[in-house]
């Protein structure tokens, strides 16, 4: 009976290995955080080359990314195999026990081999990449967008950092409430980008997420009087998009547009900020919401230089 009953425990924990390496043979998108947000590839990119260098580069990374992911999905059945060949393993134990042999060593050899499919299953789900953020592409595009305007020889400055906005190295400050709950502020500034224009004039982007999240908390319970810890709450995020261009003056000057003014919105963004003293233009443009597409940073960039009026030769 001790016999039959340890063959049944080991009956369910093949079950449930089995299922689990059936679910990770099956390649599934990775689940939504807490935050709401999807995970992507985390990725940094140093702007400091020409235009065409960078697309190209971030064209190669993304090729080798998916060539390194379709690898791996070659591997991906094998714990599968092995699964199967450890359940053969045992099952000549089980025979042996039938004509009245009792043997643990097959099965012994079988859990092995079990426990070998187990941790190659782990490390293929964690070896499994995410989606490359829209930003990514959106990059692109704001590059190829520009690169025909940048003056001849220059090259674009600054970085596409897209790591995570909510790291702790971005946490920029901490308050907290009158039950002394600790609130963090993330401050990501995604994109900078730098570059002098075939006109003179030289433009700054800075393209800024700003996120809020409660961290975890201890309460105790008004009714039991145990305490209970709250997870991490979520509390929001919002864009900024910082503009500045600095005006070539024997060409330009900076005029009026009523288009261009604080509190007019342009697509997502709505203007707060506006100041065009000195002879440079310095706009800040706000999005509440938790994505902003790259054709409405390049309208905030239009509008910016809707400003501009040319000097009569």
């Amino acid at each position: 009976m001790e016999i039959l009953c340890l063959f049944g425990v080991i009956g369910i924990v093949v079950v449930s290995l089995f299922f689990y390496l059936l679910n990770t043979a099956r390649k599934k998108a990775p689940p939504t955080p807490a935050s709401g947000k999807k995970d992507y590839t985390p990725v940094y990119v140093s702007i400091a080359d020409k235009p065409l260098s960078i697309i190209q580069g971030m064209d190669r990374f993304v090729a080798e990314v998916n060539r390194t992911e379709k690898a791996g999905d070659k591997w991906r059945w094998v714990p599968m195999l092995i699964f199967f060949g450890g359940l053969g393993l045992a099952a000549i134990d089980l025979l042996l026990l039938l004509f009245g042999f009792f043997s643990f060593v097959f099965t012994a050899g079988g859990i092995l081999l079990w426990i070998a499919a187990f941790v190659m299953a782990r490390s293929l789900r964690k070896s499994d990449s995410h989606d490359f953020s829209p930003r990514y592409k959106g990059t692109k595009e704001i590059l190829r967008t520009l690169r025909d305007d940048l003056r001849p020889g220059s090259t674009f400055l600054g970085h596409l950092d897209l790591t995570g906005a909510m790291l702790k190295t971005k946490v920029a400050r901490e308050t907290k409430d009158t039950q002394n709950r600790t609130t963090q502020y993330f401050r990501d500034e995604w994109l900078a980008l730098k570059a002098k224009l075939y006109d003179g004039n030289v433009i700054r982007v800075s393209a800024i997420q700003k996120s809020k999240q409660r961290q975890p908390y201890t309460k105790r319970s008004r009714i039991s009087g145990k305490y209970k810890t709250k997870p991490a709450k979520f509390k929001g995020t919002e864009h900024d998009l910082k503009v500045r261009i600095v005006v070539n003056p024997e060409i330009y000057q900076i005029g009026a547009n009523p288009k261009v003014r604080q509190g007019q919105n342009i697509g997502k963004y709505t203007i707060t900020a506006l100041n065009t003293e000195g002879g440079i233009i310095n706009m800040i443009a706000s999005s509440p919401f938790d994505e902003v597409e790259h054709e409405g940073i390049l309208n905030v960039l239009q509008s910016a230089y809707s400003l501009l009026q040319r000097k009569a030769a």
